[in-house]
């Protein structure tokens, strides 16, 4: 009897431990400026940029889209600093985080500024992606 119950309470126990769990999928797509990118709708797009770290104290670097069509949308800006601390200068590295509102083909233009204001002399920083949102 103590072997029926041992042995039924590890295929039970199994069973539950091999319960497959719940994996979100990441829907990140990462922006390149070289080719045509084609998305889908329910993407978040992601532009991987950088800059000085002091730039980052001193709440010194911005961005801005430019996208004529209004098809897409600034969602955030993530900073990610993988640098100790105690160390300083360094780079800090950002997320730029777009989201798709309809579909079509879209020209956008992310500007990096170094001040709070935007400047003639600064819109020439620009990087166009080419992007294509289908359903």
């Amino acid at each position: 009897m103590k072997k029926i119950f041992l042995f039924s309470s590890i295929i039970i126990f199994t069973l539950f431990s091999c319960k497959e769990k719940a994996v979100k999928k990441d829907t990140r797509f990462a922006l390149r400026s070289d080719t045509l990118n084609t998305v889908k709708l329910s993407d978040t797009l992601v532009i991987f940029e950088g800059t000085c770290r002091g730039c980052e104290y001193e709440n010194s670097t911005n961005f801005d889209i430019e996208d004529t069509t209004k098809n897409i949308q600034l969602l955030t800006i993530i900073t990610i600093d993988n640098n100790p601390p105690d160390m300083a200068g360094g780079s800090v590295g950002k997320e730029i985080e777009l989201v798709p509102t309809k579909t079509g083909k879209v020209n956008l233009k992310l500007y990096k500024f170094w001040t709070e204001e935007k400047t003639a002399e600064d819109s020439g920083k620009a990087i166009t992606y080419q992007i294509e949102v289908i359903n």
